[in-house]
């Protein structure tokens, strides 16, 4: 079985290769081209924006409840190619989806290129959360159906009509959530007011090819592995949490994982995640 491989073996990699002479270095394979895209830079610390809004506090005397779900709202996950464009899609696709269904707010799916061409503009380096999420308050996101361009286009820019367009469906925020030990309790206040998340991690190669079955391993936790290496950063969606951890809507079509999602421990995600943001509602007239 393959399994889903993390920041840990890239921290025990970088330990040995201090210790390795030039000769076993060079013995490393050749990193290989990935069938999916990856694009969240792991270069990048998220900073709390003017744009940000609190994940405001349940009622007073009101627990956060043991469990929650969101993917009644959720569109089918998306899938982005080898394009660099996870962040577009875990934000514009996949967190705008559930937010368009609970507000009822018609036009979904939206247009993660709309938001990554402006970023990559003609170079497929990648972005964060923080700063598609910016884009997304200050202009808002075009529909799929309206963005001729596509969904794999990283150079051609939106047009006057489709800025126009996209001014209908501006964010009204986001809320930078604490990573580490604190997460957990952000993620459940976040899902429990119905505002997803989207978190983004170092994964490795194996992760690409995670099946059904690996998908559905709240318990699974990796060891080192030098055959394993890191393939890069990578941003999902939560859209669901319980006691054993979190739903995870990805953007790599629904032949992966449990059919595009996949279930991963708090333990997972507290100590692998280096930025999530609380997706807020969208603005509406």
């Amino acid at each position: 079985m393959r399994t889903v491989a993390l920041r840990a073996a890239a921290v025990g990699a970088i330990a040995c290769l201090s210790l390795t002479t030039p000769a076993m270095a060079l013995a490393a394979p050749a990193p290989q081209p990935h069938e999916h895209g990856l694009g969240m830079r792991l270069d990048h610390t998220p900073k709390v924006s003017s744009a940000a809004l609190p994940v405001r506090p349940l009622k007073a005397g009101a627990a956060v409840p043991d469990s929650y779900d969101l993917s009644s709202y959720a569109l089918s996950p998306g899938d982005q190619g080898q394009v660099g464009s996870c962040v577009a899609w875990a934000t514009m696709h996949s967190g705008y989806g559930i937010l368009m269904h609970e507000q009822r707010i018609s036009g979904a799916p939206m247009a993660p290129m709309y938001i990554y061409a402006q970023i990559a503009r003609g170079n497929d380096q990648g972005t964060n959360g923080d700063v598609a999420l910016d884009m997304a308050k200050a202009q808002g996101v075009d529909t799929a159906a309206d963005y001729w361009q596509g969904p794999y286009d990283y150079t051609t820019q939106p047009d006057a009509s489709e800025r126009a367009n996209a001014a209908h469906y501006q964010l009204s925020g986001y809320t930078t959530l604490p990573t580490g030990s604190r997460l957990t309790a952000a993620v459940k206040q976040s899902i429990a007011q119905g505002l997803p998340v989207s978190v983004g991690l170092p994964v490795h190669n194996s992760f690409m090819d995670v099946d059904a079955q690996t998908a559905s391993d709240y318990s699974y936790m990796p060891g080192d592995d030098w055959s394993d290496p890191v393939a890069g950063g990578h941003e999902m969606a939560v859209i669901a949490y319980n006691s054993q951890g979190v739903t995870l809507e990805n953007s790599w079509g629904t032949s992966w994982g449990n059919r595009g999602y996949i279930n991963v421990s708090w333990a997972f995600l507290t100590t692998y995640v280096d930025e999530a943001f609380s997706i807020g509602k969208l603005v509406q007239s």
